[in-house]
């Protein structure tokens, strides 16, 4: 407000050097159009100054709506994506830091799925809203865990969660985060059951499955609604394998297997025969972190920072 009241006293002095020129020879323009400009000039400045500080507030105005539409923007973008993405890397999104292109895009990626074994039995034994708050707090769980190893929430299918790593931001030991994630959730709801026993309530048991390939990753929907997603084969190949799990079982793919053998234990199981493949699909257990790789951890997280 200051530069705005500096301002105006600058043009006011101006506008008034400049009638005063006019004025000293002999009113030649009062002669011209017979007004008396003593009276007319004054009021000539005060409109300028009523039109440049009515610009100036227009502008200002404009400008503060520009940027309250960006903010609404950006928050309901930022809201959007932390429902997906882990908070960090959301707002890395909403920053600009991060593209999540409109089009489609073929990423390598490692997708897993996780569903509770035995849902229909559970949901017949139970009331809605007992189930729908077990669900509830079933996902905070595996979200919560998801994101810590900064992996992307693709849906939750009634009873069972699709997560992406490679998708929209890539790190280079993306299926081994796969991995880690999956046995951290089991460990979690080992947890999880043992409150759920001291109330007299069935454990929940997990199957999950996880894949690594190609997939077209971009925005699927229609022109109202549109969600982040990846679609292809591997995403199939992964629901299988996921579905093939018994309770508790963490399945891997034969590509992801070799991505993470030199990490974790894993045996060959039984192949999984999937709907529309010629051959089964080899699959592997996992058993665990391997022993050197579970101390090097364990000797990294004791060294001073």
């Amino acid at each position: 407000m200051v530069l705005i009241g500096f301002a105006l006293a600058v043009i006011y002095w101006l506008l008034d050097s400049f009638l005063s020129l006019f004025l000293s020879y002999d009113n030649f323009l009062e002669k011209m159009t017979g007004v008396e400009l003593d009276n007319v000039w004054g009021r000539i400045i005060v409109l300028c100054l009523f039109a440049v500080f009515g610009s100036h507030a227009q502008f200002t105005m404009n400008e503060r709506k520009k940027a309250a539409e960006k903010m609404e923007r950006d928050a309901a973008t930022r809201e959007r994506f932390r429902r997906l993405l882990s908070p960090d890397v959301a707002e890395m999104v909403v920053n600009g830091q991060l593209a999540v292109k409109q089009g489609g895009e073929v990423r390598l990626v490692t997708v897993m799925f996780a569903d509770i074994r035995g849902f229909t039995q559970l949901s017949s034994e139970a009331e809605a809203p007992e189930i729908l708050q077990m669900l509830n707090d079933y996902y905070e769980i595996l979200v919560e865990i998801v994101f810590r190893h900064v992996g992307t929430v693709d849906k939750f299918i009634g009873d069972g969660m699709m997560v992406l790593w490679g998708a929209p931001v890539t790190h280079g030991d993306d299926p081994a985060r796969a991995v880690r994630a999956a046995l951290d959730i089991q460990r979690a709801l080992e947890a999880f059951n043992f409150d759920r026993a001291s109330l007299d309530k069935p454990p929940i048991k997990v199957g999950i499955g996880i894949n690594t390939g190609e997939v077209v990753a971009g925005y699927l929907g229609s022109s109202r609604t549109m969600s982040y997603s990846v679609v292809g084969d591997t995403v199939n190949i992964a629901s299988r394998l996921c579905a093939a799990a018994l309770p508790g079982e963490i399945v891997l793919s034969e590509y992801t297997q070799h991505l993470v053998q030199h990490l974790f234990q894993v045996r060959p199981r039984k192949a999984v025969i999937a709907k529309g493949k010629d051959l089964p699909i080899k699959a592997y257990s996992v058993l665990g972190l391997k022993k050197s790789t579970s101390e090097d951890q364990q000797d990294a997280s004791q060294q001073p920072v």
